[in-house]
């Protein structure tokens, strides 16, 4: 039956009749069955409900994982959440390291087919993977690769495994079809001479790509960051002739590919242009015509039309806030475009814009369950959220805390971290949840609930209770962290003050940092920079505030690399200090701009001041500001060879302090610039940090004003 239509008579009448035997079918053959109604697409057949219905009966009896997995694909279009979880359940009782590596590949097809991140299944799964590297040809691995991405899961063991083996046959795979995947896998990870060889074929083939292998291509590419001329001229090429075979959410990811990757080519983007308006025309989807629309504002020089205003303003009643955001975004985008242009369309932007809003505002005010708002949020970011909805999102779900539980905590955390509010109430709840059901949360998930506490340098009630707990939980479960979100995990503990032994000793480890090392080159750049920039601030907070660890500073060659990118400009602000702080001290030499502390920690001023608040001068940087003003900065680089300050002198570190310090909304301090003053002060400064909204108030709005409050802060009584 695997081979013949779906409509051919014969099918149905087999069909039928096994229909009718249904419920005497061992559960052997009601797998094979289920299996074959899936291959030939009938997801929402009645008869596979009613197959889902006997497989919840006989579940407690199932206890073949090849059956299971079966019948779980050919369900999981049909099946209820609370029936999803008990056979989440199941699966978790029956896969063993023994178990089949096609058995676990069908768990995450299930996985991505349900919309469910999994962590302690996908771990499983992949640990299978990886013990099962005979089965990893470059279809099973790329088929991973792009479930993993579906779900969001990554590991970078499994990514090491598969560039290592398919690096070695980079020049075996030249069908169209299989270099795709090889160009899906090894390109965003492949270092520069494979990928040079992945780029050079690419072009030399690319005329035989079909329209999913062009667009897998293209995806690609912008994951490389890719700027290789030649390909895309080819790839824009190709795309002329399949437009016309793109559904409308390829076209939407195609356009945005193109856009990213700088393509010039504005008949190509004329043909989008008019194709987005034809699906735009007749989408019945309010997220399909959120998306389009949010991609037209997108294309170069892009204009609003008539036919998008009378679109978004009909769907509007039937968004959801992820499909508001694309709309919102796109209008801002467009209104932006007509003031440039001396356009007079932005009054119809403007009021449109309005109605978005409204719309936004009455779906938070309407809420009444919390997973689903929750669920809606995953997916809105930016400005309209930043900057329009985030107070009445943070209100609904204040009205809503009674519905954090242990299976939406994380998710509210994550929110609360894109939003930057610090709400006491609901971070208050996800403390007491997260204690209270300390088990049945995953340690990876435990990470990000102890990031949102650390990065908004907020103590809940019983502070010392929760972190230990948290710690407990995780330092006992290391083995389910990579070495990279060990090392994300240690900076964050380290920022709220809690330096785990077992985890420091286990990151600076030798063997770990080699570890670490080899995986960081299959990570994204931005994810690599961001561990590297991790490790050496963990260095640097253990080197500071736990001694006794006798863990070496060893990010020297590091900072010299990172000051040798980073050349900088003193910005007016600076220089507008610098010489108030030289009037308020006597003269410019009794201050320094920019300087490098012990440890590469940059601070905006330097002065110093004896026993008596006479201030000291810095003889070896004599230089007025006013010559500055075209010049690069140079660091101190060496500032280990400061002389000792006479006795009872003190150093004084001036910072200025933007919004990006405080929490929305707020007065309060952040967890890195609060490290930071942890730091200098260990380092012996006298820190005095200047808020932007004292700054920059009406009462500091002369220079006058400005004299006196420098001078008071600086003289000031510690």
């Amino acid at each position: 039956m695997l081979s013949v239509e779906s409509h051919d008579s014969l099918a149905g009448v087999l069909v039928t009749e096994a229909w009718k035997r249904l419920e005497s079918l061992s559960l052997p053959a009601l797998s094979k069955f289920a299996l074959c109604l899936h291959k030939q697409h009938r997801h929402f057949s009645p008869l596979t409900g009613k197959i889902a219905h006997l497989v919840d009966m006989k579940l407690d009896s199932i206890q073949d994982i090849r059956i299971l997995s079966v019948l779980m694909i050919s369900v999981s279009d049909v099946i209820s959440r609370s029936f999803q979880d008990r056979l989440l359940q199941k699966v978790d009782q029956l896969l063993g390291e023994g178990v089949h590596f096609n058995y676990a590949k069908r768990i995450v097809q299930f996985l991505q087919l349900s919309k469910l991140t999994h962590s302690p299944l996908l771990e499983k799964c992949n640990k299978i993977f990886l013990k099962s590297t005979s089965h990893l040809d470059l279809d099973n691995i790329s088929l991973i690769f792009g479930l993993y991405e579906q779900l969001g899961f990554d590991n970078a063991e499994f990514r090491l495994t598969a560039k290592q083996l398919l690096s070695e046959s980079v020049d075996d795979y030249c069908d169209p079809e299989a270099f795709a995947k090889l160009f899906f896998v090894l390109g965003p990870m492949a270092e520069s001479k494979v990928r040079e060889r992945l780029l050079a074929t690419a072009a030399l083939i690319a005329e035989e790509f079909s329209s999913h292998q062009a667009l897998v291509i293209l995806k690609t590419m912008q994951k490389m960051k890719c700027r290789h001329s030649q390909l895309l001229e080819k790839m824009v090429s190709v795309l002329h002739r399949h437009l016309d075979s793109y559904h409308v959410l390829q076209l939407v990811k195609l356009t945005q590919c193109l856009v990213l990757l700088h393509c010039r080519d504005q008949e190509l983007f004329a043909k989008l242009k008019m194709l987005l308006l034809g699906f735009l025309k007749s989408s019945v989807i309010p997220s399909d015509t959120a998306a389009i629309i949010r991609t037209l504002a997108i294309l170069p020089s892009s204009q609003v039309e008539e036919v998008i205003i009378n679109k978004a303003t009909a769907v509007l009643p039937q968004c959801r806030l992820q499909d508001l955001s694309c709309i919102a975004t796109a209008l801002v985008k467009w209104n932006h475009y007509d003031k440039l242009h001396w356009q007079n369309t932005s009054q119809l932007h403007v009021k449109l814009l309005q109605k978005v809003n409204d719309c936004g505002f009455q779906r938070l005010q309407k809420a009444r369950n919390l997973n689903l708002l929750l669920e809606e949020l995953t997916h809105v970011n930016g400005e309209w959220l930043q900057e329009v909805i985030s107070e009445e999102t943070v209100a609904a779900c204040q009205r809503l805390i009674d519905h954090v539980t242990q299976a939406n905590v994380l998710q509210l955390s994550i929110f609360l971290m894109k939003t930057n509010h610090r709400c006491p109430s609901l971070l208050d709840r996800i403390a007491s949840v997260t204690v209270e059901n300390i088990n049945k949360i995953h340690p990876l998930e435990m990470y990000f609930i102890l990031h949102l506490f650390s990065v908004l340098n907020y103590d809940p009630p019983a502070n010392e209770e929760f972190f230990q707990s948290c710690i407990q939980h995780l330092t006992s479960n290391l083995s389910c962290f990579e070495t990279h979100h060990l090392v994300l995990l240690g900076y964050i503990l380290a920022v709220a003050g809690y330096f785990p032994p077992a985890l420091i000793r286990t990151i600076f480890d030798v063997s770990f940092l080699s570890r670490l090392d080899a995986q960081l080159e299959v990570l994204s750049d931005t994810l690599r920079q961001r561990v590297r920039s991790r490790l050496m601030k963990l260095n640097r907070a253990v080197c500071l505030e736990c001694p006794e660890f006798h863990i070496p500073w060893f990010h020297e060659q590091y900072f010299q690399r990172v000051l040798c990118k980073g050349i900088r400009r003193i910005n007016p602000l600076r220089q507008h200090v610098h010489r108030m702080l030289a009037e308020i001290l006597g003269g410019s030499h009794y201050a320094r701009v920019s300087v490098l502390t012990p440890y590469y920690y940059e601070i905006d001023f330097e002065c110093i001041l004896d026993k008596n608040k006479k201030p000291l001068s810095y003889t070896a940087q004599n230089i007025l500001l006013d010559d500055l003003r075209g010049v690069h900065l140079r660091h101190d680089i060496k500032d280990e060879e400061r002389k000792a300050l006479p006795q009872g002198a003190q150093r004084i570190a001036l910072e200025f302090l933007d919004s990006k310090a405080f929490s929305k909304d707020s007065h309060h301090l952040k967890g890195e610039p609060a490290v930071k003053k942890r730091h200098l002060e260990i380092l012996g400064y006298r820190v005095i940090q200047i808020p932007h909204f004292e700054w920059n108030s009406m009462v500091l709005s002369t220079k006058p004003e400005q004299l006196d409050y420098l001078r008071k802060r600086l003289y000031e009584t510690q």
